[in-house]
């Protein structure tokens, strides 16, 4: 399942917190070219950006359509995560490929029963542009 992106973002991918990258807690980013440098909302926005094909309507599409969703998870470690999930697999920068909700549930994931909802991204998104 989109083997090409996924191999694309992972070979160009490095991870940086927000705070080091950007001096703050949260920021929610698109990285439109490599090198792709950022958190785990990084890495699943910048996901389904390449497998919408880079446009932002399908993007937002499949968002609102409920196709892909972005999820909170509680990592093995306690802190939080975000996890792409894209029809009824999920991806993220510690699987780095798509698995069953099983599967990530066996990295230590434990899912939370609300997702952040279309709007919630969005918001997020213009708060971080805004923030530059």
């Amino acid at each position: 399942m989109f083997d090409i992106e996924v191999s694309h973002l992972n070979n160009t991918w490095k991870y940086r917190y927000d705070k080091d990258q950007y001096g703050k807690k949260d920021h929610w980013k698109v990285m439109k070219k490599p090198p792709y440098e950022g958190d785990c909302e990084d890495y699943s926005l910048t996901m389904l950006y390449l497998i919408s094909e880079k446009s932002w309507f399908k993007f937002w599409l499949y968002l609102f359509t409920f196709k892909a969703k972005l999820c909170f998870v509680t990592t093995k470690n306690g802190g939080g995560h975000g996890v792409l999930k894209f029809g009824k697999m999920y991806i993220d920068n510690w699987s780095k490929k798509f698995v069953s909700k099983k599967e990530m549930e066996k990295l230590g994931h434990r899912f939370h029963p609300w997702r952040f909802l279309p709007t919630t991204v969005a918001i997020k998104m213009l708060i971080a542009k805004l923030r530059g």
